[in-house]
């Protein structure tokens, strides 16, 4: 986030977490704010109708919850500030984290929105990526290897939350970049 913008808004995915987890707080924590240098603030998230409209659903579509949020600020060592888009997509391009390429990040971030929130037209998203394509093709960067394989991820719909403790059983076999495990 380079500027706060009272009236915008927000696109993305929220997760609800079981107050049952003693686990995923303090890893985020760790993960975000500690090494990522990010911090905390608690915002308002409003779901989408066509995703909680079932009466199954624990959250009614007027119904609007506290979310999480981690947000960049200036202070943050990995901090690179405003810059023209062409800079900002050569930074991404070369730019490696603990999660992997940032270009993947990204890629698959505008993915993501043209699948899941079509409705969010995010010019600077679709126009960072459009650089970060131009400048691999220049550069013969094969963004294929670069991002890896596709994730296998299924598609599902949304159900009540169910506590398990044998989460360690459906942690699949491949390594997952985003979390190092």
């Amino acid at each position: 986030m380079i500027t706060k913008d009272v009236q915008g808004i927000t696109w993305g995915k929220a997760f609800l977490i079981s107050a049952d987890d003693n686990a995923a707080l303090p890893y985020l924590s760790t993960r975000e704010c500690k090494l990522g240098g990010y911090r905390t603030h608690t915002v308002n998230f409003h779901p989408r109708p066509n995703l909680f409209g079932s009466s199954s659903s624990s959250l009614s579509i007027t119904e609007k919850k506290n979310a999480l949020l981690y947000i960049a600020v200036p202070e943050n060592k990995h901090w690179l500030g405003a810059a023209p888009l062409p800079d900002i997509a050569k930074q991404i391009l070369e730019c490696h984290g603990q999660s992997g390429p940032n270009a993947e990040y990204l890629l698959r971030l505008a993915d993501f929105m043209r699948e899941e929130i079509p409705e969010a037209l995010d010019e600077h998203l679709f126009s960072l990526e459009r650089l970060v394509r131009k400048f691999a093709s220049d550069m013969k960067i094969c963004l294929r290897t670069l991002m890896g394989e596709e994730p296998q991820e299924e598609k599902q719909e949304v159900k009540a939350v169910v506590p398990s403790y044998q989460f360690a059983s459906r942690i699949p076999e491949k390594k997952l970049r985003c979390v190092n495990m």
